[in-house]
Parts: C-alpha cells; structure tokens; sequence
C-alpha cells in the first residue's frame, strides 16, 4: 500500500508507554494527539472519508539514539500488515542520560479491516532496565511490555467505562436486548459497537426464526402431525444453532478478536463504519 504521508515524527511524545495506535475517524484523531501532544494542541487535518492515521510511539528511554518509523504497509488476505522499525543505540555508544519517547505519526489509505504490526529490518525493540538520570528527585520510567497485536487490543477506549473486550462480550449476554442497549450507551469503540449490532442483527433475526417456526409448528399441529414434527425439530435446530452462536461470539469479544457471524457479520460491520 503506497502514499504513506508524514504526519510527525521526532522524539518527544507525551505517550510514554509502547504504543501503536490507529485512528480512523476525527475523533478518535484528536484523542490520539491530545495524548500525544498535549491537551487543547489542534490535530493537523485529515481527510477521513478515504485515508486513516496509523501512530507508532517507542515509549519512554534512557538515552537518544532510540528509533521508531513506519516504513510501509501490504495488504494481506485477511489483514492490513503495518511495517514497522525500531532501533536501539549503538553498541558502545556513550549518550546523555536524557529521556527520549521516539514516535512515527503518519496517514495512509483507509482500511476498515483488521489491522497489524510486523517488525521488519531489526527484531522488535526490547529495551534494558531503564537507567536514572542524574537528578535525584526524578522517577524512572520502566520499560513498557510488548504490545499486543491489533486484533486482539481494541485501542479505542469504550464510553461504557469499561474494557472494550468486556463491554464488546456484554452485547451478547441477553441476546439482542443487550446488543440494543450497547448501540444506545456505546459512542466511542467501533470494537464494541459491531459486536452490539452483531448481537442485535445475527441472533436476533436467528432468535425470531426458531420462535417463529415453533409458533407455525404448533399452528400446523390440527393440519399435519408430520408437518408439525417438522416444523418442531427445525425450531429446534435453530435454536440449538442460536446458542452455539452465542457462545462463540462472547468468547471471541472476550478475547479481543472481531470474529464474523455469516451474513449478519458483513453486515454489522457495514453498519458500524456507516
């Protein structure tokens, strides 16, 4: 995926944990810089419709000489794979005990899919035990851990207040009323918002199906005994298939993972990004 655009680059940001980060709307945007850059600062414009930013912030370290950039991306069969290097002093070298927060802000072609980060060049930075600088009443930062890959850390917090993995698994705990109550309460995590429409949708439509056969089987019953044990064991199958549904689609939001129901999962996600 080419035209990749510099947004900011340097080594001062305010993040001073490791981070990556993907914004894809003017919210999310402005959230992202005020963590970056301060509160009341003016993100620099972008145009939403058709490009997204993509952040890739160090965290805090010791010296100069630390390095982050994005460096490209491709997509995949299933996934945006977001090119990243990172680099470490050299060898050897003597630095100022200064602390640094590398970080790479840039915009790219949007992608409404899942999203990732592989390290490419030099294997992904793990830094040593953080030195203290010579001030006495300066606290060290510790080293941040790994990341976790995109799909499986929704980065947009919820307006729930709550994880968006937990809030994502609560849409589904009553069925559709809860993915309903999720679409009125959730503003903020697109995470949380496809499992609510999903929940509505997927097993709302699979739920009235099975309630509608078993209503039309014992309809059927003074007309056919052999339609309505027809009509019965299909109720009982969809039904059946609800639960499994169910289950599998709390687990996967649970686990951070934006796992599609058939049919209904094309179509949560259209109403998300809508």
């Amino acid at each position: 995926m080419g035209d990749i655009q510099t947004i900011a680059r340097g080594d001062a940001s305010h993040i001073t944990q490791m981070r990556r980060s993907v914004a894809h709307t003017e919210t999310e945007w402005r959230t992202l810089w005020s963590e970056h850059a301060g509160r009341n600062t003016e993100p620099p414009p972008v145009d939403f419709s058709t490009r997204m930013v993509v952040a890739l912030f160090q965290g805090t370290r010791p010296t100069p000489g630390w390095d982050a950039s994005i460096t490209g991306a491709r997509v995949d069969a299933d996934a945006l794979t977001v090119l990243v290097e990172e680099h470490r002093p050299a060898e050897g070298r003597i630095a100022a005990q200064v602390l640094v927060s590398p970080f790479d802000i840039v915009s790219m072609p949007r992608y409404d899919g899942v999203i990732r980060f592989e390290p490419v060049g030099q294997p992904a930075v793990t830094p040593p035990p953080m030195v203290a600088p010579a001030a006495p009443t300066m606290t060290t930062p510790q080293p941040a851990p790994p990341a976790k890959p995109a799909q499986s850390r929704p980065s947009t917090p919820s307006s729930t207040g709550l994880e968006p993995q937990m809030a994502g698994a609560l849409a589904y705990l009553a069925g559709p009323l809860s993915g309903a109550l999720l679409l009125i309460v959730e503003r903020t995590s697109r995470f949380v918002r496809f499992h609510a429409w999903q929940a509505l949708l997927g097993l709302g439509v699979l739920g009235a199906a099975a309630i509608g056969f078993l209503g039309l089987a014992f309809l059927m019953l003074i007309v056919s005994p052999r339609v309505f044990w027809a009509l019965l064991w299909l109720a009982a199958i969809l039904a059946a298939a609800w639960v499994v549904l169910w289950a599998v689609c709390l687990i996967q939001a649970y686990n951070g993972r934006r796992w599609k129901m058939p049919l209904a999962g094309a179509y949560a996600e259209r109403l998300t990004y809508r």
